[in-house]
This record gives C-alpha cells, structure tokens and sequence, in this order.
C-alpha cells in the first residue's frame, strides 16, 4: 500500500482574530492539496503492473484553510431575509465521521428593516463527487443556534433561519474543486475515490482502479 500525505501545521481556528492569517495562506494550502494524489497519479502511470489500493490524507489544518476560503458567503432566504455567514471554526469529530463548524450569522428583513445576528454549532459529513471532482458537505445538520441580538420579529424565525442556514447555504457546498488537468488524469487512469473518513487528523480517502 502506497501513502500519499498532504502534510499541515498546527491546528489554527479560523475566526476574527485569525482570518487575515488564514486567507494568505488558503491559495498555496488549495494549490498543494492534491500535491500527493498527483505524486500517486505518476507512480500509477509509471508502474501500471503494481496498481492497486493507495491512500490519500488531508490534514486538519489544510482543511480548516480550505473552509475558510469559502467565507463569508452571502445568501438570500424566504425572499426577503439575507443571510451574511462568517467566521467558520472548524473541530473534527472523528467518533461521528463528521465534521464540526461554527459560524456567525447576520440576518436581515429586507422588507422591514429588522435585524439580528446569531452563533451557529453545526456539523456535517463530506463526500468526494466523482461527476465534477468535488468534495462536498453532506447531512448538514444545526446542533444549536443562539440569537445574539436582534428585534423580536426576527427571534421567532430563530430556528427556522439555522434550518435555512443549514439545508439552504452549506448543504452541498463545495470544499474543494481538483483542477481539469488532475480530473482528467484521475479519469484517464481509471481511478475511484473511496468514502472519506475523518480520523483525529484530517480526512482520510483511498484512490484505487475502478473495478471492473
């Protein structure tokens, strides 16, 4: 079995105080995240005899990068409510094969000029789209929801904009697009994408030949 590692730093939460630091660093984090499944691309082509079941790791810290790139995200909801997402701090939940994020929530009725602004606990799975090439978030779903502030007409929609939050905005979102170029080498060479699993490390996936 081969190893293919995305090696990364510490663990560094993405929020107000750490923001600036992270989206310097979010491009070359993008740019070298398939460093090692592209390193496994030449091993495969060049020892077609020996192909078989090779592994693929994402840190967390390469992760929380490729997160944050993704923030702040806008979004329009029941027609006249726009949500403002921000600040996104990631934890890992590897006994859930899951994945923790929190976030901070402005909302704004366009129709009455109310506002509020709430924290929002959520987690949610990952999944590798072989159509596009994607890794994407699945079964979002909110554990909590505090309104921090706000009139009271927005108060009562509390949990139904979490919900909106959740299945609206984030649901299917896309973490991560590989570049043309590896698409089509990981469909040149015929290979598949196991389940992504999150262990206390990152995420973890196998790249291997598609049966048949």
């Amino acid at each position: 079995m081969t190893s293919a590692t995305i090696n990364g730093g510490a663990r560094q939460p993405v929020g107000r105080r750490y923001r600036r630091r992270a989206v310097l660093r979010t491009s070359a984090a993008a740019g070298g995240l398939w460093a090692g499944v592209l390193a496994l691309f030449a091993l495969l082509a060049g020892c077609a005899g020996l192909i078989g079941t090779h592994d693929v790791d994402i840190s967390e810290s390469q992760l929380t990068l490729l997160l944050a790139r993704q923030f702040p995200m806008e979004r329009k909801v029941m027609e006249v409510v726009d949500l403002s997402i921000t600040n996104p701090v990631l934890t890992l939940i590897p006994q859930g094969n899951r994945v923790g994020t929190e976030l901070d929530v402005a909302a704004v009725d366009r129709l009455f000029g109310n506002t509020a602004s709430a924290h929002v606990k959520l987690d949610y799975g990952l999944r590798f789209q072989p159509s596009d090439h994607t890794i994407r978030m699945t079964q979002v779903r909110v554990r909590e929801l505090t309104l921090a502030s706000g009139s009271s007409n927005l108060h009562g929609a509390a949990q139904r904009i979490g919900g909106l939050v959740a299945e609206g905005a984030l649901e299917n979102l896309v973490i991560y697009r590989m570049k043309p170029g590896q698409a089509d080498e990981m469909d040149r060479l015929n290979l598949v994408a196991s389940p992504i699993t999150v262990t206390p490390q990152g995420l973890h996936m196998t790249v291997s030949p598609k049966p048949g």
